[in-house]
């Protein structure tokens, strides 16, 4: 009974996603890199439990799909993880207020937009003015926003004044790390670090990719707006050769930056082992999350948290690894995905 009850949730989930993506994908708002995909490829992909689009930088790359977690997967299984909780990520004032209360390093927060004014605390509009003499910029976003959408970088306090916009925060800009600045310098490259618990409860970090910003993704490095990714080692904390999708689907491999020319493979993060042990704090402090995508950005003085990610994508990842071949992530995920425990989708 209990096992008929399993597989029909399982069907359910997996008639859900199936509904979502062919609507999308034959639907008018669909990408042009979506519509020049062959059609019996697509139908056959979507089938078996994958974007279409992402099926097929997996194939580019290693010929075929096997060990990798679907998007049905991760969207029917993994998504919910985190539960209700998953709001203290999701809003990014919440999450910093619970940063700072946990002494863990992340941007000052000013102010707050919220009821179309923002919101200052005492004294928070004077070191505002401090900091922009200091640094000379600062960063609004959105307070419930994602993929570096709607994301500001400010110069003046006319910008912030005249903001009219979407709940937002207001934060400190980050100076990055030598590394980080020469390969380049017109966005904040962050570290994306996938955290699982281990059977025990402890926080593992699972895997990492470093996404750099590129003349098309100015402002932010996000890779779904035309950044790059590159795999880092976990032990060495040095970074591959990066990866980037261009016209037509096409994924391409660099060795240096496109726009800056810039070195990438075996280039060391600096303070990589202060990034891992910020990551341990941060599963310390949020012990009610089970599977969290960190983003971290590392300055000349150390690792700093920008955000976390409730619901984060594995497809960075995936572009370098086959998370289901790796036997300890196999074991993590067969918590939650039939498949990974040998059972059918």
């Amino acid at each position: 009974m209990l096992q008929a009850l399993v597989r029909q949730t399982i069907d359910t989930r997996r008639l859900r996603f199936l509904k979502s993506h062919a609507r999308r994908y034959w639907s008018d708002s669909a990408s042009t890199e979506e519509r020049q995909l062959a059609p019996l490829r697509r139908i056959q992909d979507i089938l078996a439990g994958f974007d279409p689009k992402e099926a097929d930088w997996y194939r580019q790359i290693r010929g075929d799909v096997r060990g990798v977690v679907t998007n049905c997967e991760r969207e029917q299984h993994l998504h919910g993880l985190n539960g209700h909780y998953a709001y203290v990520l999701d809003n990014k004032s919440v999450f910093t207020e619970l940063l700072v209360s946990a002494q863990l390093p992340t941007p000052q927060t000013f102010a707050c937009y919220f009821g179309d004014r923002w919101h200052w605390r005492d004294g928070s509009r004077s070191a505002f003015h401090d900091e922009l003499a200091a640094r000379g910029r600062f960063v609004i976003k959105p307070t419930l926003g994602s993929k570096g959408r709607s994301v500001q970088i400010g110069t003046t306090p006319d910008a912030v004044d005249s903001y009219r916009g979407e709940d937002a925060i207001l934060t400190g800009f980050v100076q990055q790390a030598d590394y980080a600045q020469i390969i380049f310098p017109d966005a904040l490259n962050t570290i994306r670090l996938l955290m699982l618990r281990d059977d025990d409860g402890t926080p593992l970090p699972a895997a990492a990719i470093h996404r750099f910003g590129s003349a098309r993704s100015v402002p932010v490095d996000n890779f779904s707006a035309g950044g790059l990714v590159s795999k880092v080692d976990l032990k060495t904390g040095r970074l591959s050769r990066a990866v980037s999708i261009g016209k037509d689907n096409h994924v391409r491999h660099h060795d240096v930056h496109p726009d800056t020319r810039a070195a990438m493979p075996d280039v060391e993060i600096a303070h990589w082992p202060a990034v891992l042990r910020l990551v341990e704090d941060l599963g310390r402090a949020f012990p009610y999350l089970h599977y969290v995508g960190w983003d971290i950005a590392v300055t000349p003085d150390g690792p700093t948290v920008i955000e976390g990610n409730a619901h984060p994508s594995l497809r960075f990842f995936q572009l370098y690894d086959r998370l289901l071949d790796e036997p300890r992530l196999r074991r993590i995920f067969a918590r939650y995905i039939p498949r990974a425990n040998g059972e059918p989708l």
